[in-house]
């Protein structure tokens, strides 16, 4: 997990809670961040080039499941069409 994502925990469990989504997954999402932004993202792990061992393919990057930004002070999350697939509570 990130710093940011340390940082802003409460407030991602609060807006999943909310939302019906479940943060134990966003939780072991893989993360890219920066001082304001933390986008989670889908890896798969049976991707035929993961299972091929070739990786992440420059073609079929990781989708964009949730964007979390710092805007005057406050936290905005951005749900994408990704969000419900592979963060909707069971």
């Amino acid at each position: 997990m990130s710093k940011i994502f340390d940082e802003w925990e409460s407030e991602i469990k609060s807006y999943c809670s909310q939302n019906k989504l479940n943060f134990e997954k966003a939780k072991s999402m893989s993360q890219s961040f920066g001082k304001d932004i933390l986008v989670l993202q889908y890896y798969d792990a049976n991707s035929e080039s993961v299972k091929k061992g070739l990786g992440l393919l420059d073609e079929t990057p990781m989708p964009i499941v949730l964007l979390v930004r710092k805007e005057n002070g406050d936290l905005v999350f951005e749900q994408t069409e990704y969000t419900k697939k592979y963060l909707k509570e069971v």
